[in-house]
């Protein structure tokens, strides 16, 4: 059995704003990542299954993909560790139909979510993003790329207001809190010896539901139609050099494709291309 781990900052505990996960606030780059991935380590560990996994591969995913140090994979064997911008499907790179299950850890509310902390999708330049007409998150994005490969996602760890998201959409899905928003920028920070626990607690039951084959794959059906709202129009202007877009409006553009793999690579060579449109201006 396989098991692929996706990592991100915004939705861990002890993180409430963007210094806090910038390499200019050394107190907190990937500590709080390390930490988190090992409790959940520790849950894969101490699971009746423990013996049955055979790789366990970190996606390190927040921004350049360099927050978790090579020392990490000290503490299983079993750990390979994604690092490094520049790769194919970002987040989930690595990532094919071998593994058993997808854990989501320190995952964040999608954009335009009220008290969600730091909410955004994919790039803080999207206000909306939608896929055949369903308003989307970094969760179901990359869920639904799992669930394309016949691959649930079992475990989804991040804020009160993900939670609230994923609770009536992905059932089947063990979801820990990890804080509640009180605004964008401030959370109630659950204490860490109960999170710790918990997290050991869920690994484990994610485990067992994966095993009895008890945790559906998230799915959305081709063909697909991918919106993204932007916040101001220059980035639009730019995104508008990959082929295959159609402007809606200013801040609004559209592509279509049958599969869910282009899909991915194609949101995402148009969100990061809109950065350069808004650095054009300044």
């Amino acid at each position: 059995m396989k098991i692929f781990i996706s990592t991100d900052m915004e939705g861990l505990p002890g993180v409430n704003s963007w210094h806090q996960v910038e390499e200019k606030d050394p107190r907190y780059l990937g500590k709080y990542m390390a930490e988190t991935v090992g409790w959940v380590i520790e849950g894969i560990k101490s699971s009746e299954f423990n013996s049955k996994i055979d790789e366990i591969l970190v996606c390190d995913s927040h921004s350049k993909g360099e927050n978790l140090s090579y020392d990490f994979t000290e503490r299983d064997d079993r750990i390979y560790l994604v690092s490094g911008g520049l790769r194919d499907y970002y987040m989930m790179a690595g990532f094919d139909s071998s593994f058993s299950t997808v854990f989501f850890i320190g995952y964040h509310a999608g954009v335009g979510s009220i008290h969600g902390t730091m909410d955004h999708t994919y790039s803080t330049d999207v206000y909306d993003l939608k896929i055949n007409g369903k308003h989307m998150s970094e969760t179901t994005i990359n869920a639904a790329f799992a669930g394309n490969h016949d691959v649930p996602v079992s475990l989804v760890v991040g804020d009160h207001a993900l939670v609230e998201e994923l609770k009536n959409e992905m059932l089947d899905t063990v979801l820990v809190e990890t804080k509640k928003g009180l605004s964008r920028f401030a959370a109630i920070m659950k204490p860490k010896n109960v999170l710790r626990k918990e997290l050991i607690e869920g690994t484990k039951i994610a485990l067992s539901k994966t095993f009895k084959n008890a945790v559906r794959p998230y799915k959305i059906e081709a063909p697909y139609e991918v919106e993204i709202n932007f916040k101001s129009t220059e980035m639009a202007d730019e995104s508008m050099l990959i082929p295959g877009l159609k402007r809606l409006d200013g801040h609004r553009v559209l592509f279509k494709t049958n599969y869910y793999d282009e899909l991915l690579q194609t949101m995402l060579a148009v969100v990061y291309s809109a950065t350069i449109g808004e650095d054009l201006g300044k």
